[in-house]
């Protein structure tokens, strides 16, 4: 089998989820100790605060290490991949995964990537589901005339993320609701990430990209900006990629379809907190097995069982191997 890594987005996060990685081991302390060095921020103490996600880049910051904490209490236990594929923010610790980016500077990178979010325009952003893709686009060309609204994520066939201008987004939300009874959640209320509106946030950002030192990467590299892995990616690659990114859409669906097409014995194992991308992967799409490394009860416990069962080999009948459109 081939063990699979999905790191999620911005997202996935709740009050205490650093702290509990620190208590669940003295490295995982000693990473964020560092990384507090490094950025000159009491990480630990802020996590544990009352707003810890009040600006974007408490929430880029917080996911990201969050993420690299469960990635490295994985390896510790042994279970590693040769694979992975990371969502939104996530893709930068795809980077550090695949050994395109340090820890140290995927860390400043997400920090600048914050700060040049809250700098940015403002917007929101709302899940919906479940509904097919036409009849959302055919919801936004209803509601165009209230400003900006596009798709910002196409996750999988049914689940997709609308972002754009407070008054557009909120008049597609009433549509949806009323005229197709579907589940609509506002994820964000800030920023509307992956969208045309982010345009000029990309073009500051670049700037950040062209300076950082991007290696050759020792694993595969498939870009959510694409939807399909990229061989011998290159140093402009990288730039061009992750600064398209910060205002074009995310193919999720395109890159787990993209992973089980190459690898038709995948086992996805999302590495963060929550299991939101684990919770997409649904077997009318997606039929491979998943599993997810946060827990609600003891999470060392939760841990040590994923570790064992990922340790006893193959997982799933193989004829499961393909994506398929509900």
């Amino acid at each position: 089998m081939d063990v699979v890594f999905m790191f999620p987005g911005q997202s996935s996060r709740y009050p205490g989820m650093l702290g509990k990685m620190c208590a669940l081991r003295a490295e995982n302390r000693a990473i964020v100790e560092r990384a507090s060095r490094l950025l000159d921020w009491d990480l630990e103490r802020h996590f544990a605060g009352e707003q810890p996600f009040h600006r974007n880049v408490d929430v880029q910051v917080g996911v990201f290490l969050t993420s690299h904490l469960f990635l490295e209490t994985l390896q510790a236990a042994g279970v590693t991949a040769e694979i992975s594929l990371g969502l939104s923010l996530g893709e930068y610790n795809h980077l550090v995964h695949i050994g395109a980016l340090s820890f140290e500077d995927a860390l400043l990178t997400v920090r600048a990537r914050g700060e040049a979010y809250d700098a940015g325009p403002r917007g929101m952003m709302a899940s919906v589901q479940p509904l097919d893709l036409a009849t959302v686009e055919a919801v936004i060309a209803e509601v165009r005339e209230q400003g900006v609204v596009e798709v910002s994520n196409y996750n999988s066939p049914t689940q997709h993320v609308l972002s754009g201008e407070h008054a557009a987004v909120e008049a597609a939300i009433r549509v949806l609701e009323e005229e197709h009874y579907v589940q609509t959640v506002v994820i964000e209320r800030q920023v509307p990430m992956h969208s045309s509106l982010f345009r000029n946030v990309a073009v500051a950002f670049r700037r950040y990209l062209n300076n950082l030192n991007f290696t050759t990467p020792s694993r595969p590299y498939l870009p959510n900006r694409i939807g399909e892995f990229v061989a011998r990616p290159s140093r402009e690659t990288f730039v061009q990629t992750l600064a398209e990114h910060v205002h074009t859409p995310v193919l999720w669906r395109r890159s787990v379809e993209a992973v089980v097409a190459r690898f038709p014995d995948a086992v996805f194992v999302e590495v963060g907190p929550l299991a939101v991308l684990h919770n997409l992967l649904s077997r009318r799409w997606c039929k491979r097995p998943k599993f997810f490394t946060d827990g609600a009860g003891d999470l060392s416990e939760h841990l040590a069982a994923l570790a064992t069962r990922l340790h006893a080999g193959p997982i799933g009948a193989r004829k499961e191997v393909s994506c398929t459109t509900p």
